[in-house]
């Protein structure tokens, strides 16, 4: 597992009053088809929001992880809403970034604000938190979920790309 801490050099601002928010459509279409993932998450569900127009406040911090091909998101997951346990298994970035199966892909999850009670990011057995700047990653095949059972919005920057 990956984590570290980066200075804060955003504002709530940068994130919080965005307008481009879009509703996945085939986000939820893991490498696990459990039940239950096809249950809640089906792309119907207008509680996990991504905003794929980063704020130019984020791409110094974005280029500071040293991957290639990376792609960033703004994810907003609403209170109440679970990404239950999965597995990415990256299909189109894979596709559009002519990635091998030799090649690490990692996923890197940054913490926007100080983490609330309820909002949750799992790790294999590990749960993760942290403050503003705290983050998280894996590479590929690494089993993970996401919960947010506080009050408020969470907000996370989401990178993916291949380790260099």
């Amino acid at each position: 597992m990956i984590n570290g801490k980066l200075p804060v050099t955003w504002v709530k601002k940068d994130y919080f009053y965005i307008s481009d928010w879009n509703t996945p459509k085939s986000l939820y279409h893991h490498a696990d088809s459990s039940n239950i993932t096809k249950k809640y998450y089906d792309g119907s569900s207008d509680g996990v929001l991504i905003c794929n127009k980063i704020p130019k406040t984020f791409k110094n911090l974005i280029k500071g992880f040293k991957l290639k091909n990376t792609v960033a998101a703004i994810n907003k997951l609403m209170p109440g809403q679970v990404l239950p346990w999965h597995v990415d298994n990256y299909p189109t970035y894979i596709k559009r970034n002519n990635i091998s199966e030799n090649q690490q892909i990692i996923r890197i999850i940054v913490f926007l604000h100080d983490q609330e009670p309820g909002q949750q990011l799992w790790i294999g057995h590990n749960l993760c938190v942290g403050t503003a700047g705290t983050y998280f990653g894996w590479g590929r095949g690494v089993e993970h979920m996401a919960a947010n059972l506080s009050k408020t919005p969470r907000y996370t920057l989401q990178i993916t790309g291949v380790d260099e």
